[in-house]
């Protein structure tokens, strides 16, 4: 980033320019980048600890607030990252609403600041406050030109933003934009692709998304979310075994057997699930899915990831798994409208898992008008929706059954 008339709206963005594009990239902070000064030390593990922490795991989350608690005054001085450190320590004392307000604070004094937004954005997306942001962005345009080194990042920001608030046709726009300045943009081909899902432009989204493949493809942080939106996008064209290569393709990029990237090979195979009951193919995969997401029983804050753990036991004839997976969810650090919605949430899937289909539709419909605050997107989320059709499917063809000849 280079300095410009407008230099003193960027705040923290303009501590380490260098280092800006590798943390919006989603590629994580190289090891040959290391800090020349103070500031940029500190800068360094802000974003380190912030990559962390949207994990959403208990562990990581101390880990960070450990690393807050060490910072000394002096080091927290700079006005660029004075309310960022604030904002952040509210964080991970689980008071979201005041983390929120210290990331306002902060884009009101610097509204040039991209990674700052960034931050903001996550958390309004852990929280499941996406389209909040709307506002902010709406500010941000006055100060966010064509000339901003971080211009396209602020539009795939906005792109996918937009695409949460309901305007998919305004955000592929955005998305497009983004891509136009700077093509191997990974947040940008993210909101593509979820402005083509809603949509449902599910050839488009193929095409797109096979033609910028050497852009995403390497992309550790990405691609398997990536991938995710591809083999769902071959799914719903039809192409049923196209979407299985993929899958299996996408499920090959994981770091190691252990590697916690197991959210979007349940989303998939969970959709796959409902729409071919009769496959067993994948049974095999579910037990080894279900073993994995064990783990984080009483280890995540998120809802939206225990959903994904309760879906692998649900597959792989584990209901018990589920109701170890309630017992251990008391709502520690979590807003109460929140913590409620995931229990409801929970039990609809457990009552599908044992095969109490009536239950769990009820269930599941009295949660609905707030499944927003488990967090994910739109698309993610639509497991839900899918998994009540699947509920009114069975109880009509039982009803069908028990009709007079």
């Amino acid at each position: 980033m280079t300095q410009s008339a407008y230099s003193d709206t960027y705040g923290a963005s303009q501590i380490w320019p260098e280092i800006n594009s590798h943390f919006l990239s989603l590629r994580g902070i190289p090891e040959h980048l290391q800090a020349n000064t103070p500031v940029q030390a500190v800068y360094r593990r802000l974003l380190v600890g912030f990559d962390a922490i949207t994990s959403c795991e208990l562990k990581d989350l101390y880990k960070f607030t450990l690393c807050l608690q060490q910072l000394a005054p002096e080091e927290t001085d700079c006005p660029e990252l004075r309310l960022l450190v604030a904002a952040f320590r509210a964080w991970v004392s689980f008071d979201y609403p005041r983390a929120r307000q210290l990331f306002r604070q902060h884009l009101d004094a610097y509204p040039g600041d991209v990674v700052a937004l960034f931050f903001t954005h996550m958390l309004d997306f852990c929280t499941g406050h996406t389209p909040e942001l709307m506002p902010d962005l709406a500010r941000c345009d006055r100060h966010i030109g064509a000339d901003h080194p971080l211009y396209s990042y602020y539009l795939a920001i906005k792109a996918f933003v937009t695409v949460e608030a309901g305007h998919p046709s305004q955000a592929l726009k955005l998305g497009l934009e983004s891509l136009r300045h700077r093509a191997d943009n990974i947040y940008g081909i993210h909101a593509v692709a979820h402005a083509l899902h809603e949509q449902e432009c599910w050839q488009e989204l193929c095409t797109f998304l096979e033609q910028c493949k050497t852009q995403w493809i390497d992309n550790a942080g990405m691609r398997m979310h990536v991938y995710w939106h591809l083999a769902i996008g071959y799914e719903k064209s039809q192409q049923t075994e196209q979407s299985v290569r993929t899958f299996h393709e996408m499920y090959a990029l994981k770091d190691s057997r252990f590697a916690k990237q197991d959210l979007d090979a349940v989303a998939f195979l969970w959709r796959y699930r409902l729409n071919h009951p009769d496959d067993s193919r994948f049974d095999d995969i579910w037990q080894q899915l279900a073993f994995l997401w064990s783990g984080s029983i009483g280890a995540s804050m998120s809802h939206f990831h225990r959903l994904h753990a309760a879906l692998a036991f649900a597959a792989s004839g584990q209901p018990v798994l589920i109701e170890k997976l309630l017992a251990e969810s008391d709502g520690f650090g979590l807003n109460p409208q929140t913590h409620q919605t995931g229990i409801t949430v929970l039990k609809g899937i457990l009552h599908f898992a044992e095969g109490r289909i009536e239950d769990s539709l009820r269930t599941l419909q009295a949660a609905q008008p707030h499944w927003s605050v488990l967090g994910g997107s739109r698309a993610q989320r639509e497991l839900l929706p899918l998994t009540l059709q699947a509920c009114e499917r069975r109880l009509a063809n039982l009803e069908a059954r028990h009709e007079p000849a």
